[in-house]
């Protein structure tokens, strides 16, 4: 891991308790945990303004995290899950031109949980011939 992933998980792990509170309350009132749809289009090479947060899941009440930075290293993104704990944090930066992401799973089975790591996409399915 890298000091900027290091910087990013403290700035994260500042807004951890603010956005406990805010699926909390969002579970209270709409019986469900919030989505939120990732927080830029693509991962920052450098500090930058969320450019995605008017982007909503069209099957739930918009909702936003109170209190996120004005200019972000990384994106983020909340996973939901169907389960009555079914809510995970996952974070994606660019790092020295790599793509890392990490994910906390918030529920009582931590499994979905996964420490930072490089996003190696997969090969392109090769196409049928006709």
């Amino acid at each position: 891991m890298s000091s900027t992933t290091d910087q990013i998980s403290a700035a994260m792990s500042s807004l951890w308790p603010l956005v406990r509170q805010q699926q909390d309350a969002y579970l209270a009132e709409n019986g469900c945990y919030y989505q939120l749809l990732w927080t830029h289009e693509e991962p920052p090479a450098a500090p930058a303004a969320p450019d995605n947060l008017d982007e909503t899941p069209t099957y739930e009440q918009p909702a936003e995290i109170v209190g996120l930075p004005p200019v972000m290293r990384s994106r983020v993104r909340i996973d939901t899950y169907g389960k009555p704990d079914g809510w995970a944090l996952t974070m994606q930066a660019v790092v020295a031109g790599e793509l890392w992401e990490c994910c906390v799973d918030c529920g009582v089975d931590s499994s979905r949980s996964r420490p930072w790591a490089v996003v190696v996409e997969p090969p392109p399915s090769p196409q049928a011939t006709p």
